[in-house]
């Protein structure tokens, strides 16, 4: 198909004093002119084609597969525009902010350069093309495919290709592109290309602004803020001279204000840069703190340029005065001579008081890089973070630098960032022409990031230390090129820039490292997992994973998980075949891309649930109901095991042992199992409703040892000690609402810490299939504490567990335009186990609690949503599943 290409009048907007020719009309077409569509930037080739109608839903039944012709096709975009007068200045730049990935670019049929890294942004003079009137730019993609497959056969880097299982493409690797759109085994492979951020051109004389870093420090009653400004000049200009002056907002509300001259040499490629520094006292700005321990108070600063020709540009940001700290120090001196003693402490100081980080990872928003900028993705799921106590995320480096928009709710949510650069589990080449693009990619994103008070850390690459040193990917025959490589990009390039340019933060080479120690020997540690230094990824899917006692120590738990599906109502937006609802159909193999997935949850699961396996003459209805079942009980073991886990490093915090728990993961790209506590539509799973609970910053936290005896920690995540609280231990009868017997003890931690207290239980003398407790805590200035349970046998081996009687009725408490709250009252007969409420789709609809355990007549939660929903039709909407077998 063809489509008549329109030439129309643009209109240039001023942006911060800078003009801006954005309104490009796009059509793009393949090779062989078979297909030609309207394009939109941003965006990419898979939208369009589905935007087109050409090809269906990406995410339906097997169509990551099917659709992949369209990464081994070339596409060229053509872009259509109109100049004026604005050609009259000096400099006109084609800008192109995102470029998926290896692409030829001309203007007006003359070729102005070419991209081959998706995180660059690329600057392109094309004054000497431009008209006045009608022009065109082309661009024309290569397939990324078949580019990483011809840059293998000249750089060969292991490994040689994802496992099978992924449907995947092989050689990422040799593509600065999102890692992660070759495939994963939690994602989809969509080779992409397309312009994934802005197209521009800009019109000045003499200079603008790109970016902006600041540096804060607190030295008594002040502090001091550095603001560097980079500049991109006109090239035909040896020096650039004018002024410089910065404006910040403080409490008052103040402007504290500083101009200063500027007379800069103009480097050849066309930068330059201006540096103020500002002196702030500490009354008129209030201290920025992560999620759950204070405020985040942030203030706009505006930096301006101007010139004698009335030249005017400026950049607006905001920012946060807060102190950050990685500290690694010789914990001998921390601890004494205990187990704890041994190597180096790794934990974060902030404002110098030591934080226990409580968070999870971050893999890209979508499959797709463009849609996964979408504010209505972010949102979703910082919020999310924000309500599980969350205070710190890890952007895992697989994914993409994310948009300005998620760092900037970041920085107003409190949520600290681990950010990995994007290298993952491969090794890399090291040839100029890759070493090169690297360079003015950590350059250009260091620059755009390092303002934000939410950026915590810098890592070098993701498990490739580990890979290493663990022969991943038989790479032991060669492991001196490797290692040498490793260093040549990670250390002589990567890190070189990230501390030129953002000297404050720490840099780990990788993650997981051992951090000081890795460094010590020589960058690749002879046990990157040495449970004495640095972070550690820890997955391990044999043991019984709901036994606290399984778990190595850590300094700090960077990754950690266990799988599950996705709920079916999330499921069912993939495929309409009621036969797909099988784990032994194709489709449900398709949908698995980590190796033994489905044995290793079942495995899982078996060690605590009772569940059959189908029998082979099952019917299609049985075997949907099996579906149907597993998928909870994988919802249900995913979130014990996490709890179990997380719990675990929290109580570490005792003595100073481990002081970061970053669960694997907090989103999902497709409906499909994997690691997340929220499924591609921002479901939440019962691992993120658990994570409610077992992040909470007040916790008493029990852990049943082998011998039968109980251990009972009191965790307390804020800046005052508790005194004088009281733990409740409730010992029940699986038969009966009503407890058998219950225990009060005094409890009290200090602040920031964990604590075991001096209490005595023990489950070894009594039929422990019989029984279960239930814990709780109350403190005076402590407004709630989550209820904790221990099952001393696993729930397969119960007895006296009856099938419930469960009543539910709904009433309206608030109804605001907008924001619909109701009360859910919720009447049973007999514990109820995981009971697990759900709705058809509404619109930002959620329980505030879910995977219940009820163990009185009557429990309350509420429900959310922002659609007007009648009472009536709530109360027959809502249904309910729960852990039974008989």
């Amino acid at each position: 198909m063809c489509l008549k290409l329109f030439l129309i009048v643009l209109l240039c907007n001023k942006i911060n004093g800078l003009q801006v020719l954005d309104n490009i009309e796009w059509t793009v077409r393949n090779a062989n002119g078979s297909i030609s569509i309207p394009a939109k930037v941003p965006g990419g080739i898979y939208s369009d084609l589905e935007t087109a109608g050409v090809i269906g839903d990406i995410l339906y039944r097997f169509n990551d597969v099917l659709t992949r012709w369209v990464a081994y096709d070339t596409w060229t975009y053509q872009g259509s525009f109109t100049v004026g007068d604005e050609l009259n200045h000096e400099v006109a730049n084609l800008v192109l902010h995102g470029v998926d990935t290896v692409a030829y670019v001309e203007v007006n049929d003359s070729p102005v350069g070419s991209t081959d890294n998706m995180f660059v942004r690329y600057v392109f003079d094309v004054k000497p093309h431009l008209k006045k009137g009608a022009n065109t730019i082309k661009v024309v993609f290569a397939s990324p495919i078949e580019v990483a497959n011809l840059r293998s056969e000249k750089y060969f880097t292991a490994p040689n290709c994802v496992p099978k299982d992924y449907n995947g493409e092989c050689h990422a690797n040799q593509l600065r592109k999102m890692q992660a759109s070759f495939a994963w085994d939690w994602g989809p492979a969509f080779p992409s290309v397309g312009f994934w951020k802005p197209v521009a051109i800009e019109f000045y004389d003499r200079a603008i602004i790109r970016s902006v870093t600041t540096h804060t420090q607190k030295a008594g009653q002040f502090w001091y803020l550095t603001i560097k400004a980079y500049l991109e000049a006109n090239p035909m200009n040896d020096r650039w001279t004018g002024l410089i002056r910065a404006d910040l907002a403080v409490e008052g509300p103040q402007n504290i204000s500083l101009t200063k001259s500027v007379d800069a040499i103009i480097k050849n490629d066309g930068s330059t840069e201006a540096e103020l520094n500002l002196t702030i006292s500490e009354n008129v700005v209030e201290i920025w703190w992560p999620n759950g321990y204070g405020k985040q108070p942030l203030y706009d600063l505006r930096i301006s340029i101007s010139n004698e020709h009335g030249e005017e540009h400026f950049k607006k940001i905001q920012v946060g005065f807060r102190t950050i700290e990685l500290v690694e120090e010789d914990a001998a001196k921390k601890f004494g001579n205990s187990s704890a003693g041994k190597g180096l402490t790794f934990y974060f100081k902030v404002n110098g008081y030591p934080i226990f980080m409580k968070g999870s990872n971050w893999i890209p928003g979508h499959i797709l890089p463009e849609k996964g900028y979408d504010r209505e993705i972010v949102d979703g799921v910082l919020d999310a973070a924000v309500d599980a106590h969350m205070g710190m995320l890890r952007v895992w480096g697989g994914g993409v630098y994310e948009s300005d928009y998620f760092y900037q709710r970041c920085d107003q949510l409190g949520l600290l960032i681990w950010q990995d650069f994007l290298f993952a589990c491969s090794m890399y080449p090291v040839d100029s022409e890759f070493l090169d693009s690297v360079g003015t990619e950590i350059e250009q994103n260091v620059k755009r990031l390092q303002h934000h008070p939410s950026i915590a850390v810098w890592a070098g690459n993701n498990e490739n230390e580990a890979a290493l040193r663990g022969n991943w990917y038989s790479t032991q025959t060669e492991f001196k090129r490797y290692k040498k490589e490793y260093i040549k990009l990670y250390v002589d390039t990567i890190k070189l820039i990230v501390q030129e340019l953002d000297p404050a933060r720490r840099y780990l080479v990788s993650s997981p490292t051992n951090g000081l120690q890795s460094e010590a020997e020589g960058y690749i540690a002879e046990n990157p997992y040495d449970p004495h230094f640095g972070d550690t990824h820890y997955y391990n899917y044999i043991q019984d994973n709901w036994d606290m006692n399984i778990y190595p120590r850590t300094r700090f738990a960077s990754e950690y998980g266990f799988q599950s599906l996705p709920s079916l109502l999330t499921m069912e937006s993939a495929t309409k075949e009621k036969a797909d609802f099988s784990l032994e159909s194709d489709y449900s193999k398709h949908r698995q891309h980590s190796p033994f997935g489905y044995d290793f949850i079942w495995m899982q699961m078996k060690m605590h649930l009772k569940l059959e396996k189908n029998n082979a003459t099952d019917s299609e209805q049985d075997e949907y109901d099996y579906f149907k079942k597993f998928v909870f009980y994988s919802q249900i073991n995913q979130a014990m095991a996490i709890k179990a886990e997380t719990e675990f490093y929290r109580q570490s915090q005792e003595d100073w042992y481990t002081m970061g728990a970053l669960y694997w993961q907090i989103n999902d790209v497709w409906q499909a199992p994997s690691w997340s506590s929220m499924d591609y539509q921002r479901r939440w799973k019962v691992l993120h409703y658990f994570a409610v609970n077992f992040f909470a910053p007040v916790l008493v936290s029990p852990c049943l040892l082998p011998s039968g005896d109980i251990d009972v920690y009191l965790i307390n995540d804020r800046f005052v000690p508790i005194d004088n609280g009281l733990i409740k231990v409730d010992f029940y009868n699986w038969t009966s609402l009503t407890p058998i017997s219950s225990k009060t003890f005094n409890a009290s931690v200090g602040p920031l810490s964990a604590k075991k207290q001096d209490i005595k239980l023990s489950v070894w003398d009594i039929n422990k299939e019989e029984i279960f407790l239930k814990f709780s805590f109350k403190a005076e200035g402590v407004e709630s504490s989550p209820y904790n349970f221990v099952f001393p046998k696993p729930l397969k081996s119960i007895k006296g567990l009856k099938k419930p009687n469960i009543k539910i009725s709904v009433s309206r408490v608030s109804s605001a335009v907008g924001n619909y709250v109701y009360n859910v009252d919720i009447q049973v007969d007999t514990i109820v186990l995981f009971l697990w409420l759900e709705t058809p789709p509404i619109l930002h609809s959620y329980f505030q609690e879910n995977g219940l355990i009820i163990t009185t007549p009557y429990y309350r939660t509420t429900y959310s949503s922002t659609v007007d929903v009648s009472v009536k039709e709530l109360n027959e909407m809502i249904t309910y599943q729960y852990y039974y077998e008989d």
